[in-house]
């Protein structure tokens, strides 16, 4: 079995562009970019099922709603373990006040 290719976004989008485009008939684009009429189909039908953004990319610096999520329940979790623990800890500094263990400070 051969090494799978792996073809860009660019040239889906373009051979997509090409399809669409009509000048050329399917079993011609195949032939000139060298792919299976298969992969041909499979990409046509992403496009369509995406709305033309199958393939897209987003710009550098944005970040996925998925992602912004997953950073947003770290930060979360983080919060709360700094909350848990301040709040041990003030829980130890009152016991040791009313004990008169904790001297006033000023």
């Amino acid at each position: 079995m051969g090494q799978q290719i792996r073809y860009t976004a660019e040239f889906k989008q373009a051979t997509i562009a090409e399809l669409v485009a009509g000048e050329k008939g399917p079993t011609q684009i195949c032939r000139e970019r060298r792919i299976d009429q298969t992969t041909l189909r499979r990409w046509r039908q992403e496009d369509e099922e995406r709305g033309g953004v199958a393939w897209a990319r987003p710009a550098p610096g944005v970040v996925s709603a998925d992602e912004r999520v997953a950073e947003l329940e770290r930060v979360i979790g983080q919060l709360t373990m700094e909350n848990l623990a301040l709040k041990k800890a003030l829980q130890v500094a009152r016991s040791l006040s009313a004990r008169g263990t904790l001297s006033s400070v000023g």
